[in-house]
């Protein structure tokens, strides 16, 4: 009875119960539809800066923390580049020289990183040949080539097979120069690469330094599943004296993305389910104003208090069971067709990139938010409805009844 009651009152004022129904319906796909877009802004850092530049795991000797170059090179490099291949959870890895060095152009010099790589494992680790935009990976090159990014090819004002002199430091401090062939130009999803990184074939830097074949001051190892990465770690530890750290350490923005974004969405939906909740509220006590003397009666024939405040709650909850699901299916609707159309944000491109974020945004959202925010939505329905529902029991029967 007092369901059906409650169904019959809801439609007595349509044009409340439909505003009503259209808010929560809005609030609802809103918050779904702001979920996948975080997700995915933070799933492109975090991916993008694991896949491109710092990988699962780094390896350095201990002291090149505190003094990064060639004074601490890796201990017994080659058991590490070996255990590549023996620990089946790791999927590529990569040995690096990386010396700090300048590179001049006729028009300017700037001071870079010189990566030392080996072209293959590097392009199995970070996907370095997939980034190029103009030129070959070091391919056919008989002269020393070079990679450099299409923001350091701007400042040096350079195109392919231009030529540039690359001055670094050996072991023994002594300055050494040579010419070196932009063979290609890439554009890295990581801002860093792109900013002040060029890579340059192992073999080229060791032979211009006087270092031999196995010389590497990093190691970069990637992985097949990023949840495996602090095991693998503790194996590869127990079995060599250099230092490892994992993405998390060498990187901490990517637990503050993580606690920002969690944040983010906590303090969102907290406003959107506060305004939910002032809109419930003066919407079921503008019908139990409009239902005084309706109610009045229902007293004074003698329906209990208890029935009146459980009727308001079943009013208030068959709003939020209407209109909740039908927000769920319309922010799944949009996540659904925007995570295979994406979401193209190419005016902001400049922007993001400066982030590591990518101009096209594909939302994605955990399958177990749906029942989350349905249970989020009852909540507030019913915390908004014990207010009109208190307001309905204090009514009193004569009084109510002489209201016109």
């Amino acid at each position: 009875m007092m369901l059906s009651l409650a169904w019959k009152n809801i439609w007595r004022s349509k044009g409340r119960s439909f505003v009503v129904i259209g808010a929560i319906v809005i609030g609802v796909w809103s918050l779904i539809f702001m979920f996948g877009f975080y997700n995915s802004f933070i799933e492109a850092l975090s991916r993008n800066s694991l896949y491109h530049d710092f990988s699962h795991i780094q390896v350095h000797h201990k002291g090149y923390l505190t003094e990064p170059g060639l004074a601490f090179l890796l201990n017994r490099s080659e058991e590490l580049v070996d255990m590549g291949a023996e620990v089946p959870e790791i999927l590529a890895t990569s040995g690096r020289l990386i010396i700090n060095g300048m590179i001049a152009s006729p028009k300017t010099n700037l001071g870079i990183q010189v990566y030392g790589v080996h072209p293959t494992d590097e392009a199995q680790v970070t996907g370095l040949e997939e980034q190029l935009v103009e030129g070959n990976y070091f391919e056919n090159s008989k002269r020393y080539p070079i990679l450099i990014s299409e923001k350091i090819a701007d400042k040096l004002k350079v195109k392919l097979r231009s030529k540039l002199i690359l001055t670094i430091q050996d072991a023994q401090a002594n300055i050494t120069s040579a010419a070196f062939i932009v063979s290609g130009i890439f554009h890295s999803k990581s801002p860093r690469i792109n900013e002040s990184v060029i890579y340059v074939r192992h073999a080229d830097v060791v032979q211009l330094i006087g270092l031999d074949d196995q010389s590497y001051n990093e190691l970069a190892y990637l992985l097949r599943d990023t949840e495996t990465t602090d095991r693998v770690k503790v194996n590869i530890e127990s079995k060599t004296e250099n230092l490892l750290r994992t993405y998390r350490e060498i990187a901490p923005e990517f637990d503050m993305f993580e606690q920002t974004s969690a944040i983010t969405k906590q303090m969102i939906t907290f406003i959107i389910m506060l305004a939910l909740l002032f809109g419930i509220i003066n919407a079921m006590l503008m019908s139990v104003l409009e239902r005084t003397k309706e109610i009045g009666m229902l007293r004074s024939i003698g329906m209990h208090k208890r029935k009146i405040f459980l009727m308001i709650l079943f009013e208030t909850c068959i709003i939020s069971l209407i209109s909740g699901p039908l927000g769920l299916l319309a922010g799944f609707a949009t996540n659904r067709y925007l995570s295979i159309n994406g979401l193209n944000l190419s005016s902001y491109a400049g922007a993001l990139e400066q982030y590591g974020a990518e101009a096209i945004v594909y939302p994605s959202i955990d399958y177990a938010t749906y029942p989350l925010l349905m249970m989020i939505v009852l909540i507030t329905a019913l915390l908004g409805a014990i207010y009109p529902a208190i307001k309905a029991t204090r009514l009193k029967p004569l009084e109510a009844i002489r209201k016109i």
